[in-house]
């Protein structure tokens, strides 16, 4: 009856063993496509190289990230830039020239564009990086989980081949 037991045991712990190594697995690619996506949008914009080399499972998010980050770079730049209008009209008093006036203008904004671009970069890379901390620590967890089946299955073999040597006949030859 022992035998049995350990036998159904060990094949339990299989089962859950595989069961871990497959939640493992899709998390370390899971955790690979975020580090991926991560790098594609360092630097605050994404590129059409950035776009071709995003995993798959991070495209939808990519493609929301840049119009968030657009929309909200642009209406920050465009707040800014309104409460800036009183310093930048003074400023300008001093350019006769209305091209250089324009030339100006787009230059500050563009500038706070910009400051507003990588503003929504590091909101972004904050949550990515929230995002890293859990997946490890569910990693973390699965792979002790794991160690912990391991010595189980260890034990349950040992306790099997105890059975089986107590219940293996001896024969004496006189």
């Amino acid at each position: 009856m022992g035998l049995l037991i350990f036998a159904y045991r060990k094949l339990e712990i299989m089962r859950q063993k595989n069961d871990i190594q497959y939640r493992l697995m899709n998390l370390t690619r899971k955790l690979s496509d975020l580090q991926q996506y991560a790098a594609n949008i360092a630097d605050g914009s994404v590129s059409m190289s950035d776009m071709m080399n995003t995993p798959s499972s991070m495209f939808g998010r990519q493609m929301m990230y840049m119009q968030y980050a657009h929309n909200g770079a642009l209406f920050g730049a465009q707040q800014k830039f309104g409460m800036m209008q009183p310093m930048i009209a003074m400023q300008m008093q001093q350019m006769q020239d209305p091209n250089m006036q324009a030339m100006y203008q787009q230059w500050i904004f563009k500038n706070l564009y910009d400051q507003e671009r990588e503003r929504m970069g590091k909101q972004e890379a904050k949550l990515l990086n929230e995002q890293e901390k859990q997946i490890q620590q569910e990693k973390a967890k699965l792979e002790t989980q794991l160690k912990m089946l391991e010595q189980e299955y260890e034990a349950c073999k040992q306790g099997e081949d105890s059975a089986v040597k107590t219940m293996k006949p001896e024969y004496t030859f006189a």
